[in-house]
């Protein structure tokens, strides 16, 4: 398997840190970060801002724009995953890897890269309606498809399987391994637009004195405002934590073809 005799041959070391703990892949994703923290947040920001816009203004955009935009999701978000993916392994690699070599690379494989992610998507949706957890169990199974074939050369459908094998006998650990950081960032983004709520409302008392008439006109006047505002932060903190979890993929990716070049 080539990520195997990458392990091998590359870096001798990185067998014997092959892990599927949360925990250290977290703290070692945070380590790794910072010399392409910028790089990936550019790959990652322009399709999350796409999807916000659609999420945000839909129905005034128009069927037409609605659409367009929803289009560069679904097939603009793949390619910059694989970018991200591949920026990611050049560092890992100890190579220095370049913003325009990650798209040349993601580009050149963005037929495989798109299909992928339909493809897994549509298998996911699929099993969720049969009682969530085939979805689910789909899902961890077919996690690493796109790095498969951003980092392993493979097709659309060669990409499923080989994520679908990697994880093969692994599946409670991968689960776990992704749980723990969703929980992790989730909880800490959920938190951030009660803490808006919070400082808005403190923000009214201390303006008006702490006179409650006022306080609730205040607060029934700007609380559009600070509803969109904490939208927003909760959006920014999303997207600012994308390029700590395509390190983290990658890092669990890289571990599980460790492991079973080890078993093997």
């Amino acid at each position: 398997m080539k990520g195997v005799d990458w392990a091998a041959h590359e870096d001798p070391s990185a067998m014997q840190s092959a892990t599927l703990s949360p925990i250290l892949l977290l703290r070692r994703s945070f380590e790794l970060v910072g010399p392409i923290y910028w790089p990936l947040l550019i790959l990652t920001s322009s399709s999350h801002i796409a999807f916000f816009v659609v999420g945000l203004t839909s129905p005034s955009l128009g069927m037409i724009l609605s659409l367009l935009l929803l289009a560069y999701v679904l097939v603009g978000a793949p390619i910059l995953t694989g970018a991200a993916f591949w920026l990611v392994d050049q560092h890992l690699k100890q190579r220095t890897p370049l913003l325009g070599n990650s798209l040349d690379q993601a580009f050149s494989k963005a037929v495989p890269l798109i299909f992928g992610s339909l493809l897994v998507n549509l298998i996911s949706s699929l099993g969720m309606q049969l009682f969530v957890f085939p979805g689910i169990y789909c899902r961890v199974r077919l996690a690493f498809t796109l790095c498969a074939i951003a980092l392993e050369d493979k097709g659309a459908t060669e990409g499923l399987g080989y994520s679908w094998n990697l994880v093969r006998g692994r599946w409670w650990g991968v689960f776990w391994a992704f749980l723990v950081v969703v929980l992790i960032f989730g909880i800490s983004i959920l938190l951030l637009p009660f803490v808006v709520a919070i400082l808005g409302a403190t923000l009214a008392a201390v303006v008006t004195g702490g006179n409650t008439d006022i306080i609730g006109l205040a607060l029934l006047v700007w609380a559009p405002v600070v509803a969109l505002l904490a939208v927003v932060v909760g959006f920014a903190a999303f997207t600012a934590v994308t390029p700590i979890f395509n390190v983290y993929t990658v890092l669990l990716f890289r571990s599980l073809q460790q492991l079973k070049g080890q078993a093997a």
